[in-house]
Order: structure tokens, then sequence, then C-alpha cells
């Protein structure tokens, strides 16, 4: 059977190289764990700056509200990602991971929330 010249062509192409972790996850991906990372000193930062007593608690609270306001747009975006790829056929891998971060930041704080009270 004689071989088409595309698939000649092709075949004596070479693989690319696998890309480095960092390219697999994305960029986005990658920044939205640097911001929860940051976010996290920082709400405590703000926590001990602030009033002791009754009024306790705010550097917290506001660590937390700019948490998830700025988790739900990345959610919401990534899902719309995740769908236009779905559409045109492209692959799914970073706006999934993308679309996963959120929840597993909310998981990972009550296991380790689970593990830290007992």
């Amino acid at each position: 059977m004689k071989e088409s010249p595309t698939t000649a062509a092709r075949s004596s192409e070479t693989v690319p190289a696998a890309l480095p972790w960092w390219r697999r996850l994305g960029r986005r991906n990658i920044l939205y764990v640097l911001f929860v990372a940051l976010l996290v000193p920082a709400s405590i930062w703000l926590e001990s700056t602030g009033p002791g007593g009754p009024d306790r608690g705010g550097g917290l609270m506001a660590g937390f509200m700019l948490w998830s306001l700025v988790s739900f747009g990345f959610f919401v975006v990534n899902a719309i990602l995740l769908i236009v790829a779905l559409v045109q056929n492209k692959p799914l891998a970073k706006p999934f991971i993308a679309c996963i971060l959120p929840v597993a930041v909310v998981l990972g704080t009550l296991a380790f929330e689970e593990l830290t009270a007992s």
C-alpha cells in the first residue's frame, strides 16, 4: 500500500519535546495559586494589625471576601473557556484544571480544618 504525501510527511516529522510542568499547567492557574498563597499571609497580617476584642476578625473576613470574589470570577471565566474549548475541539486540560482550583482550595481548607481540630 502506497503512503500519501501527507502521511509520509507526518511520519517523518519529529515529535515535539514534552512541555515543562509549568507550561502544561497554564499561567492563569499558576497565578491563581500564587494569589491564594499570598492572600493567606496578607489576611493574617491585616488581622494582626487590626483592633482586638469584639471587633476582631476584619482582616480575615476581608481576605475571605477578596478570595471569594476573585475565585467566582476565575471560575466563571474558565467555565466559559471550557465550554468554548469543548465546542471548538481544543485541549481541555488548562480550563478544566482552572475550574477545579477554587473548589480544591475550599475542600483543602475544610480537610485541613478537620485535621487540625482533632
